[in-house]
Order: structure tokens, then sequence, then C-alpha cells
């Protein structure tokens, strides 16, 4: 198991907004990301917070995550270890020497 520690804790936003007759985050597995970003996040040991949030604006690129501090929009989020792979490695590249 890694531990990453992150300035600012961390937080997740999962967009989980069903729009009806249209693409949506919750009609592509949102609902499952954010249960899988948990999970992902506790066996890695990270003291990030991971909650719902309401529409982002990118329906049709969907499900989209919001992540803080630094307010990164990422799209089409289906793997939550990627997810969390990816965030580690720009936090880690934005954090001063």
């Amino acid at each position: 198991m890694t531990t990453t520690s992150m300035p600012g804790e961390p937080s997740l936003n999962v967009c989980i907004h069903r729009r009806l007759g249209a693409g949506s985050c919750a009609g592509s597995g949102a609902g499952r990301l954010l249960d899988a970003l948990r999970r992902e996040i506790a066996t890695r040991g990270l003291q990030w917070q991971v909650q719902p949030s309401r529409c982002l604006g990118h329906c049709l690129l969907g499900p989209n995550v919001k992540a803080a501090p630094n307010g990164r929009l990422l799209h089409q989020c289906h793997d939550a270890a990627s997810v969390v792979e990816q965030l580690c490695r720009s936090w880690s590249a934005d954090a001063p020497e």
C-alpha cells in the first residue's frame, strides 16, 4: 500500500447528474465510479474526500470528476485506479520542490 500526502486535503467531486433522453454522467456509470473511487482511495491510505456533485457541464463526456485543490476537471472517468494515479502524478508534478 502506498500512502501519498497531498497539500490542502484533496477532494473529488463526482458528477451524478442524470439527463433523460441524453447522455449524462449518471447514465455513464458515475454511481459505480463514486463507490470505486472511495474504495481505491481507502485502499491506498489517502486522506481524500470523495463526494457526489451536481452537473459539471460536460454531460456527453461523463462520468466527470472535478478535482481540488487545483480545480482540474477530468472527463470519461471509468476506472477509479487510473483517476487516482493521474491525479497523484499531476499533484506531485505541481508540488513545490
